[in-house]
C-alpha cells in the first residue's frame, strides 16, 4: 500500500486539499493501492506558499495538483 497523506488545515483546504482527499477518498481504482490520511499539518510544510500539501509515501508534494498527486502516486506504485 502507498501512504498518502493529505493536509487539510485552513490554507490547504482552501487551495484544494480537500478536493484532493475527496477524489482519493472516493476513487474505486485507488482504494486497493493507496492507504489514505488527512493531517491539520504536514512537517513544517504546510504555509500558505505551499499550500496545499500532500505526502506520498516519503515525498512532501508543495503547491500541488490532483494530477500531480496521481502521477507521483503510479510513479510509487511500479
Amino acid at each position: 500500500m502507498i501512504k498518502v497523506q493529505v493536509c487539510v488545515g485552513t490554507s490547504c483546504s482552501y487551495k484544494g486539499g480537500l478536493d484532493i482527499l475527496e477524489y482519493l477518498e472516493h476513487d474505486e481504482s485507488l482504494k486497493e493501492k493507496i492507504e489514505l490520511a488527512s493531517s491539520n499539518c504536514i512537517n513544517k510544510a504546510c504555509k500558505p506558499d505551499n499550500s496545499p500539501v500532500v505526502m506520498v509515501e516519503d515525498e512532501i508534494l508543495l503547491k500541488t495538483t490532483l494530477d500531480e498527486v496521481l502521477l507521483k502516486i503510479r510513479e510509487k506504485a511500479k
